[in-house]
């Protein structure tokens, strides 16, 4: 179950939840609108959301300490009359920046990577020193090949796995992975920010970024825009 947080005003609410409905057709979702933030900071003691959709009014560092570093794992949509201007330097995967004047089509330019980090509750099976384990992908920062092993490095630890890697690219792909390098696969929602040749995730951690790889993912950017 996906659960949608929209704190907007009631005229935006009605187009945001119609388009919502198209994206999550196949999935099961339900929403609550809040006119206050206190509301939604109530609500969050009793329920947990997947996805908030803001006012752009509401991006403040007070309320980003609240919100946004208190759900690492969920996805942020700011409403805004200037999306570029509000998004500045913002470059984490899961702050997303549409159009007030404009909902339905830019919605419908970011439902793939809607679809993509508000699956990451599902989770990643495999048998780990004969122990059978299950990684929801939220919890997966990013996977290191090293010889014919890989490690994925998530919240609970390190795990290892005799696996391909390209046969990784592809099953994670759906759920917001990138191949930054030959050598590793980032989770996309953990990326805080993007280098000439790194990507930074949380808690400083950098991995490498190659001009190869770079280039594939801003052309894909750019495909899905």
């Amino acid at each position: 179950m996906i659960r949608i947080a929209i704190l907007e005003y009631e005229k935006e609410s009605k187009d945001i939840i119609f388009q919502f409905g198209k994206i999550f057709k196949n999935t099961d979702w339900m929403f609550r609108h809040f006119w206050k933030a206190s509301e939604l900071a109530k609500a969050m003691k009793e329920e947990e959301y997947q996805i908030f959709v803001f006012d752009e009014m509401f991006k403040t560092p007070r309320l980003e300490s609240v919100f946004v570093h208190d759900n690492p794992n969920a996805v942020f949509i700011y409403v805004c009359t200037d999306p570029k201007a509000t998004q500045g330097q913002d470059t984490r995967a899961r702050m997303l920046y549409i159009d007030k004047n404009d909902l339905i089509n830019s919605l419908e330019e970011v439902a793939s990577r809607i679809l993509q980090q508000s699956k990451q509750s599902e989770v990643y099976s495999l048998v780990y020193n004969g122990v059978h384990v299950n990684l929801p992908y939220e919890t997966i920062y990013y996977l290191e090949k090293e010889e014919k092993m890989v490690i994925f490095h998530t919240k609970k630890g390190e795990f290892h796995k005799r696996i391909n890697m390209a046969d990784l690219e592809t099953e994670f792909a759906p759920y917001g992975f990138l191949r930054v390098h030959v050598s590793y696969l980032v989770n996309a929602k953990h990326i805080t920010s993007w280098h000439k040749d790194e990507v930074e995730l949380i808690d400083h951690i950098r991995i490498p970024l190659s001009r190869a790889q770079k280039k594939k993912i801003m052309h894909m950017q750019k495909d899905k825009k």
